[in-house]
């Protein structure tokens, strides 16, 4: 019973009926110490802390060498904020584990959480004489000091940490930043200059100083200081691409202090894919999107290990369209990131606007695989396989990979029309069609596209008064799309117009369509179907 009790507890997630069973296994044993343990853990979640407590102090009086039981007991009593019986039950609980320091750092926690700060700050002097001084438990000490407003003891506390390493400029910096919080800024000035004389050479300091400036409102020279740290090649890459953010972030104010700093960057670490990528963000940002690729390009040169640096260099050429260095850098993307979706998705893309449609197929069909927790991409990919599969004349497949986009969402209204459209071309499952068509009409509105799918359905089942009202539509909402304009021909033909007809063919023709089945409509003056 009390296995199946666990069970339904951790594996099923039912509570209650776990509780129910461990009730009755202490009706059976009411001394069993693994019950009450079970159950004070089970109460605990369901915040019935009274109750799950007294079992958790039980189990700790029966059996004092168990840890587990000694944490729920503190954690109970922490939930219910007895933050000083907490810490009672720490120092019970040390006695039994005395080579433990991280449950003596928890006793001094609680007691500053409880308030009791001379006791915590008592336990922190007790572990510097145990494992000597060091940053964590000076910082530590210094907050329980300033809790109890003994800030001149605070101070004292800092400059011992500082006699460690005086040359450490951090430690430097936390006395500044003590004496800003007092208002003594001549104070912290003096520190700072100190900080210059001890380490010129150190971005660190020149940032700090540059947050001391920023503090006093001096935005020139907090602006100059950053200039001087991002000059320095041992600041990281990671810091100034995280203080660009900041810039980024502040536009348009602080729009070309940012591109001051990209600039430092980029002559500093001419080769860091991370500082192109980064300064690419800003171009796109400020829509120059050319000079933005040509940054990814250069960061992808020197990047075969980023993923996001080569998904940026693929999305540009996307937006601009060049399809043909898409198909190059996501073939080279396919390789370096075998296991990553957007390589294979970029490739798909590419290779079907160059009409290279058996390519694209195998890359939409082998990146599928990779999308995990996507749904907007994993539609994309079978949205693309059922419009390249349509154009290889696979229908089979086509028709297969619609079917799951539109699992995925019944209510992509792009899906809905190319489904249907392709449906429509082939004379096939015209009723099907139909709903899909009218379904992406009532999603979208006056989308020309769309209108003129549902149309040229009407059209294909041979309801042609039907198909001119909403063929007529979407030539006045879009009137230079040659196919458009051509299927309006095509119904005026149908209605007994050829005039009509010949003109629309015409304006098809005029507005760039020249398939085959066009030119020969307007020599011969006829729809020949």
């Amino acid at each position: 019973m009390f296995i199946e009790a666990c069970r339904e507890k951790n594996v099923a997630g039912k509570p209650e009926v776990a509780e129910r069973l461990l009730r009755e296994c202490l009706k059976i044993d009411p001394k069993n110490i693994p019950v009450k343990y079970e159950l004070s853990k089970l109460l605990q979640i369901t915040n019935r802390l009274d109750e799950a407590s007294k079992l958790a102090e039980e189990c700790v009086n029966a059996d004092p060498k168990n840890q587990w039981y000694h944490l729920t007991y503190i954690e109970t009593l922490h939930l219910k904020k007895d933050y000083i019986k907490a810490a009672a039950a720490y120092e019970k609980m040390i006695k039994y584990f005395p080579e433990r320091s991280d449950l003596v750092e928890s006793l001094a926690i609680e007691y500053a959480t409880g308030k009791n700060y001379a006791k915590a700050f008592k336990i922190y002097e007790d572990l510097e004489k145990r494992y000597g001084q060091n940053e964590t438990f000076t910082l530590n000490k210094v907050k329980l000091l300033k809790e109890q407003g003994k800030f001149n003891d605070a101070e004292g506390e800092l400059k011992k940490l500082i006699a460690t390493n005086p040359k450490e400029p951090r430690y430097q910096a936390y006395l500044a930043e003590h004496y800003e919080e007092i208002n003594d800024f001549e104070k912290a000035k003096g520190v700072y200059e100190k900080l210059l004389i001890l380490d010129p050479n150190n971005p660190m300091v020149h940032l700090i100083m540059a947050n001391y400036y920023k503090e006093q409102g001096r935005m020139e020279d907090w602006h100059n200081e950053r200039k001087i740290a991002f000059s320095n090649p041992d600041l990281s890459i990671s810091v100034k691409t995280e203080i660009l953010q900041w810039y980024f972030d502040h536009a348009p104010d602080f729009t070309a202090k940012g591109y001051e700093l990209c600039d430092i960057m980029l002559k500093v670490h001419p080769r860091s894919p991370e500082a192109h990528s980064a300064y690419a963000e800003f171009l796109i940002r400020d829509k120059r999107i050319t000079e933005a690729y040509e940054q990814y390009l250069i960061a992808a040169r020197y990047d075969k290990t980023h993923l996001n640096t080569w998904v940026g260099l693929l999305k540009m050429e996307s937006d601009l369209n060049i399809f043909d260095s898409l198909e190059v850098h996501s073939a080279m993307a396919m390789e370096l990131f075998p296991n990553q979706p957007i390589p294979y998705y970029s490739n798909g893309v590419a290779n079907m606007k160059l009409r290279n449609y058996k390519k694209a197929a195998q890359s939409f069909y082998d990146g599928v695989e990779f999308v995990y927790d996507d749904k907007t991409l994993m539609l994309g990919f079978y949205s693309n396989l059922g419009d390249v599969y349509s154009f290889l004349e696979e229908y089979e497949k086509s028709d297969k990979a619609y079917d799951n986009a539109l699992m995925i969402n019944p209510d992509d209204a792009y899906v809905l029309n190319n489904y249907a459209y392709y449906l429509s071309l082939r004379k096939e499952k015209l009723e099907k069609a139909e709903k899909l068509s009218k379904r992406s009409n009532d999603l979208v509105r006056e989308n020309p596209s769309y209108i003129d799918t549902y149309g040229w359905i009407l059209f294909q089942q041979g309801k042609f008064k039907e198909a001119e009202e909403w063929l007529v539509r979407a030539v006045k909402l879009s009137s230079k799309k040659p196919l458009i304009l051509e299927h309006y021909g095509d119904v005026m033909y149908k209605l007994s117009k050829p005039d009509e007809a010949l003109k629309y063919w015409k304006l098809s023709n005029e507005a760039g369509g020249n398939s085959e089945s066009l030119l020969k409509k307007i020599s011969t003056k006829k729809l020949g179907e």
